[in-house]
C-alpha cells in the first residue's frame, strides 16, 4: 500500500487546523496557501473529510472548514479510510475468492499479521500526537 498525496495533504491540513483555536474556520483558499496544497485538489479532500465528519463546514461570512471533532479523536486510520477506503496489503486479505491457495499459502498469515499491525498503529496515531511531535521538533 502506498500513502497517496491526498492522504498526505489531508493529514497536513488537519495538523495545521489542530494547531489553531478550535473556533477558527479556514477558507479553502486560505488553507491552500498555508499548507501548500493545490486549491482545487484541496477542495475535494476537504469535502471528503467533511462527509466523513472529520471536518465540519461552516456557512456564512466567517465560514469555511474546521475540525469536526477534537484532534485526539481523529486517527490517521480515519483519515486514510475516508480518503482511500479500506486498507488492504493484499487482495487475498480482502476477498476470500481471489486466492485458491489460502489454506496452504505460507505468506498469507504474514500479510494478515502485517496488515493488522499496520491498522492498529494507524488507529492509535491521532492528529493530536502529530501536533505534539511537530511542536517538539520545532523547539529543537
Amino acid at each position: 500500500m502506498k500513502i497517496t498525496k491526498a492522504c498526505d495533504y489531508a493529514v497536513r491540513v488537519l495538523v495545521i487546523m489542530a494547531e489553531n483555536p478550535a473556533d477558527i474556520a479556514f477558507m479553502r483558499s486560505d488553507m491552500a496557501k498555508i499548507s501548500g496544497v493545490p486549491d482545487s485538489f484541496l477542495g475535494k479532500i476537504m469535502q471528503t473529510l467533511a462527509k466523513a465528519g472529520i471536518l465540519s463546514s461552516v456557512r456564512g461570512k466567517n465560514g469555511g472548514f474546521k475540525l469536526g471533532r477534537k484532534s485526539d479523536k481523529i486517527s490517521i486510520y480515519d483519515v486514510i479510510t475516508s480518503i482511500e477506503g479500506d486498507i488492504t496489503l493484499s487482495d487475498c486479505l480482502s476477498d476470500d475468492t481471489l486466492c485458491q491457495n489460502r489454506d496452504f499459502c505460507k505468506i498469507h498469515d504474514v500479510w494478515n499479521d502485517l496488515q493488522d499491525s499496520f491498522i492498529k498503529r494507524l488507529k492509535r496515531t491521532k492528529i493530536s500526537s502529530l501536533l505534539k511531535d511537530t511542536q517538539t521538533r520545532q523547539k529543537k
